[in-house]
């Protein structure tokens, strides 16, 4: 009998395992996929590597003729290397640092048998404990179509031992954005195809539009109010097919239409766990609709990112440890999208913000003349910040910058504790620094 089981080795799981593990509670893991979950081995950690890579690259060819003879080259296969040096030891340095602290591991798949206890089917054995903790992630979400098997995923992308010479991705949002970008600037010719009128619609729109031009630049074609209807195989690679634009060819496809939550195993309805399409529903104290059952992670019906992953398993761990002692926090929640440039944001939207009842002042504009930006050559720099017109409290910052994922996280900062934009405004930063240039900003 253990104090708590904990199903998925991703982040979500393998922090609040370690809180319970040391505050002395009996913990076990159940995964039936490699342990390290999404981020470390298919997701954030591994995606950097190429992400880096390229960007730093792309960042030499925008200086050609100032500082730059000969433009710098994505080497994908060394690159590849680099990534596997990571990832190839994340699932056994995760067991070694489970057995270490004294956590029981399993291998396999959990299914709730009641709210005591679960099977793990492929063995058969039952394990009980007093709480659970599900923290499977999610997984891709597949097309239904005529040629639906034929799409890679972004696993397969993480895994390219070339790049190819061409890529279609279908669906215009995180997965395929980042991703495109990466192939683009490897040197694939790249087509982006989004059935909606416009990309990441969780972005104000006006990030987007120096994104797009960027995205040009670098060869990408952005087609929006696709509907693809068919996937068929061609002797030189993929052919999709669409309804009113036509037929787009492909060394290589690739489906990014998002992730749903990897729930469909755990026999929630026999243990009263409610959940939706976007996952199990919990309350602030990540606890579900079963009194001793937790959720964290991109499982729960809230914001899929690793930060927020973290943060609800601390939250779920407290409240195991003690009951409704601790309370999660969206509200200043940053997100990052590593296109090139990159687009960040925190906090409210002036529509938000207006919506809410604030009276706000907004300052936007391109950063394009900032010497920072300068110095790069780059010239695809944008802002937009909001502030409560009578409290002067900082509401919202979206940015886009090649390191606009560092300067959000200050952003961040602010609004959790409620600063005023004057105090990013007066600080004496160190200059001349990226950050320093948060002061034109507010």
């Amino acid at each position: 009998m253990y104090d708590t089981i904990v199903i998925g080795t991703g982040t979500a799981g393998l922090t609040a395992a370690g809180i319970l593990a040391q505050k002395g509670k009996k913990v076990a893991v159940v995964d039936n996929r490699p342990y390290g979950g999404t981020c470390a081995l298919r997701g954030c950690q591994p995606k950097k590597y190429l992400v880096n890579n390229t960007q730093i690259a792309a960042e030499t060819r925008a200086l050609l003729g100032k500082g730059y003879k000969t433009p710098a080259v994505t080497d994908w296969t060394q690159l590849q290397q680099f990534k596997g040096e990571f990832t190839s030891k994340v699932t056994e340095n995760t067991k070694k640092s489970l057995k270490d602290n004294g956590i029981d591991s399993y291998e396999g798949t959990a299914t709730f048998r009641d709210s005591k206890s679960l099977l793990i089917k492929e063995s058969g054995e039952v394990l009980s404990a007093n709480s659970f903790l599900i923290a499977t992630g999610a997984s891709a979400v597949q097309l239904k179509m005529k040629g639906s098997v034929l799409p890679h995923g972004s696993d397969d992308f993480l895994e390219l031992k070339e790049i190819p010479k061409s890529i279609v991705f279908i669906g215009g949002g995180y997965i395929s954005l980042e991703f495109a970008f990466v192939a683009a600037l490897a040197g694939s010719q790249v087509t982006v195809l989004q059935k909606g009128d416009s990309f990441l619609n969780m972005f104000p729109q006006t990030l987007l539009s120096p994104v797009i031009k960027s995205a040009e630049e670098h060869g990408i074609k952005m087609v929006t109010g696709v509907d693809v209807v068919g996937i068929k195989k061609t002797n030189d690679g993929y052919r999709v097919n669409t309804v009113k634009h036509g037929d787009f060819d492909g060394a290589y496809v690739i489906a990014g239409i998002g992730r749903a939550p990897e729930i469909k195993n755990l026999n929630l309805d026999a243990v009263g766990v409610k959940y939706d399409r976007r996952g199990i529903i919990t309350d602030e104290y990540m606890q579900s609709t079963a009194e001793s059952i937790y959720a964290a992670g991109d499982c729960v019906s809230s914001i899929m990112l690793a930060p927020v992953a973290d943060m609800e398993a601390i939250t779920a761990a407290t409240n195991i440890i003690s009951e409704k002692s601790k309370q999660v926090d969206y509200d200043s929640v940053p997100s990052v999208v590593f296109t090139y440039p990159q687009i960040a944001s925190v906090g409210l939207t002036e529509e938000k913000a207006e919506a809410l009842g604030h009276k706000v002042t907004v300052k936007k504009g391109s950063g394009s003349g900032m010497m920072n930006y300068r110095r790069l050559n780059a010239k695809h720099i944008y802002y937009e910040t909001v502030t409560d017109s009578e409290s002067g409290k900082l509401l919202g910052a979206h940015i886009v910058s090649p390191y606009a994922g560092e300067l959000i996280n200050l952003f961040a900062l602010a609004i959790k504790h409620g600063l005023p934009a004057s105090a990013l405004k007066d600080l004496p930063w160190a200059y001349p620094t990226y950050t320093s240039d948060i002061k034109y900003m507010v």
